[in-house]
């Protein structure tokens, strides 16, 4: 298959490969076309409540409810062996 890419969306691919995000420009164009079709996918109720959850670990963060990110990995680890 045989597509045309605009010249500004080819040189953000390309410098994305350049910066070792991407091995291809080929992988790129999957990567951002999978982005995409997920974004699609979405519902919007769906996107409303990931907002919410987003919100609410900001709100978290700010009120200085956080959790040591090593210790959490850790304990996710000791969980799942």
């Amino acid at each position: 298959m045989d597509i045309s890419l605009s010249p500004n969306i080819e040189r953000f691919l390309r410098i994305k490969v350049a910066e070792g995000l991407y091995d291809s420009l080929n992988e790129a164009i999957n990567a951002t076309l999978g982005i995409v079709l997920t974004k699609e996918c979405i519902s919007q109720e769906e996107l409303d409540m990931l907002n919410a959850d987003i919100q609410k670990g900001i709100d978290d963060a700010n009120a200085g409810n956080i959790s040591d990110a090593f210790e959490f990995l850790d304990e996710l680890k000791a969980k799942y062996e």
